[in-house]
This record gives C-alpha cells, structure tokens and sequence, in this order.
C-alpha cells in the first residue's frame, strides 16, 4: 500500500533561508530515491519560516528506507535545533495547494 506522509514545521525568521536550503537539496536527494512516487517542499509567501513536505512512497518499507537514509540524516545534521511545531501525518487528505505557496522544490 502507498505511504502519503505530509510534514509540516517552522524554523525562526533567521534561520529560515539555511532551513530552505537544506530542505531542497533533501528533496532534489529523496525524489531520486527507490520507491519516491513524489517529494514535494513548500514554504508560504507570506510566512517563509513556514514549511510543508508532502511526500509519496510506494509503500511502508520505502519510506523507512527515507527515514533511515543518509539524506535524511544529513537534513536532520544540518537543521538540528532549529526545527520547531513539528508535524507529522500519514496518509493525509489531499488538499488543493494555497495560491501563496511557493514551491521550493517537488
């Protein structure tokens, strides 16, 4: 069965930009990944310090592959201590895209 999992967190206002960064080059990573359907990272226009991966995997197994990759651990190495309101669901409904989110990658 697929695994949909959407996270969703904020970092401060001066931490924002590296937190970006960090995050698109964790999804340019993850969308190459085995078992990746998609990999989608947003941040809101009028909230950059806001942040939203919505994610797809073929199945349980591939996303613990994710969650256990170096990738994922470079990401957690690299925004340690700068995540906050952190979020996580599965199989979340799908909800049509606000029109001032911006795509940082997906």
């Amino acid at each position: 069965m697929r695994e949909t999992v959407v996270v969703s967190f904020s970092t401060d206002e001066r931490d924002a930009d590296h937190v970006a960064s960090a995050l698109k080059t964790l999804a340019a990573r993850a969308s190459n990944m085995r078992g990746c359907i998609s990999y989608a990272a947003t941040t809101l226009e009028d909230s950059p310090s806001e942040f939203h991966i919505r994610q797809k995997w073929e199945n349980a197994s591939t996303w613990r592959a994710y969650l256990n990759s170096d990738a994922h651990f470079e990401f957690q190495t690299s925004v340690f201590g700068m995540l906050s309101e952190l979020t996580v669901a599965k199989q979340a409904p799908l909800r049509p895209r606000r029109p001032t989110c911006l795509a940082l990658a997906g």
